[in-house]
């Protein structure tokens, strides 16, 4: 089965995946930001400019489980915490498009 972005589009090679699991999303924080995110990029016709480039992704669970809400850019192997809409559309823009970590929200690795 084919990865699916947050618009029901097949995912780009490049994505960013937003962590809904139980520990990011224990009280509907992960969700909230997923919605809101949609939102803001259909607002903005910024979910037509990233087609094929790049894509968000909602993923149940990461694994990672330390300073939720948690997000990942596949396929650099690079997490990201501290989230907002601002944080998510700026790691969207600098990182998965741009190829750029976003340093002040890498969620550095504690082993």
């Amino acid at each position: 089965m084919a990865i699916k972005d947050i618009f029901d589009r097949p995912a780009a090679p490049r994505r960013l995946l937003l962590c809904t699991g139980p520990c990011c999303d224990q009280k509907g924080e992960a969700t909230e930001l997923l919605t809101a995110l949609r939102a803001r990029l259909q607002a903005a016709r910024l979910d037509q400019e990233i087609v094929g480039e790049a894509s968000c992704v909602r993923r149940s669970c990461l694994g990672k489980c330390s300073g939720e809400p948690l997000a990942y850019v596949h396929p650099d192997d690079v997490w990201y915490h501290d989230l907002s809409v601002d944080t998510l559309l700026t790691i969207l823009r600098d990182h998965v498009q741009d190829h750029r970590p976003v340093a002040e929200f890498v969620l550095e690795d504690d082993g």
